[in-house]
């Protein structure tokens, strides 16, 4: 086994262990906040310096207004609005990732239930349609800084299946426990279906640590997409769920960084 993969499997198990103890206390915002800052605590230790973790809302330059969020992703160098101990807002353009942690993924009707699934792909849909200028990765301004011509990202996607750019704010739930993958595959659907959901609008990556796997959105960002009716990939890893979700956030840390968009304050003021 490889020494990444080695250390993420390794990292597996002591995420569990620190999930079990936090586990431990009756209180729910207790519990909620313990398996928030298990989580956050690793991508602090192994993500790249430059980034931010916090919880609250994102709002966009409309002043419209995610949902409360377990873990928001954001450049060090990004704006954000302090309203007291660890209550921030991070406008959309500053936000690299959402996270939602779930000490257990539960799933049930995804039409009218109450499921902590539901519930959280209700948030992932609100946070979606937050209006972003700039995107998540590479744009067009990249390439014209390079004299690139637009057309040949186009290209390049066609070819290889892969594209540098999210035009919405990747979404991510991390749940130390959760079904089957059939299971939430059939939820999944069930939902899109149900409520009349786009796969854009929908969370990027799942993962649940127990069952040792993860879901990719097959839009081709973080893995090479897939032709035909495939909503989610899954991704094949002796490590398995930790790597997908540590490989997908360090790709979307490094696209970022290559963009070399500035924020768009005036818009956010007018």
């Amino acid at each position: 086994m490889k020494l990444i993969q080695q250390h993420l499997t390794n990292s597996t198990g002591l995420l569990t262990s620190k999930f079990n103890v936090s586990s431990l206390t009756t209180h729910g915002s207790s519990k909620g906040s313990a398996r928030e800052i298990v989580v956050t605590e690793f991508l602090i230790a192994n993500l790249p310096s430059n980034l931010e973790f916090t919880t609250g809302q994102i709002f966009d330059s409309k002043d419209n207004i995610s949902n409360q969020a377990d873990i928001i992703i954001y450049s060090k160098h990004s704006l954000k609005l302090n309203f007291g101990k660890d209550q921030n807002m991070i406008p959309v353009d500053s936000a690299l990732a959402l996270i939602e942690c779930k000490s257990s993924l539960s799933t049930g009707s995804m039409i009218d239930g109450s499921s902590n699934l539901k519930t959280t792909l209700d948030a992932c849909v609100k946070s979606k349609s937050l209006i972003r200028i700039n995107p998540v990765g590479i744009d067009d301004g990249y390439l014209m800084q390079r004299n690139i011509p637009a057309h040949v990202g186009s290209m390049a996607e066609q070819i290889t299946g892969m594209c540098a750019t999210m035009k919405k704010t990747p979404f991510i739930i991390f749940a130390f426990r959760g079904p089957e993958e059939k299971t939430l595959r059939d939820s999944l659907y069930q939902y899109m279906t149900g409520n009349n959901v786009d796969l854009d609008d929908m969370p990027d990556i799942i993962t649940v640590l127990d069952r040792g796997y993860y879901l990719v959105k097959n839009n081709g960002f973080f893995i090479r997409k897939v032709h035909g009716n495939v909503h989610y990939s899954t991704g094949n890893s002796e490590s398995g769920a930790l790597m997908g979700f540590y490989i997908c956030l360090v790709k979307i840390a490094e696209s970022q960084k290559l963009s070399g968009n500035f924020f768009p304050l005036e818009q956010y003021l007018k």
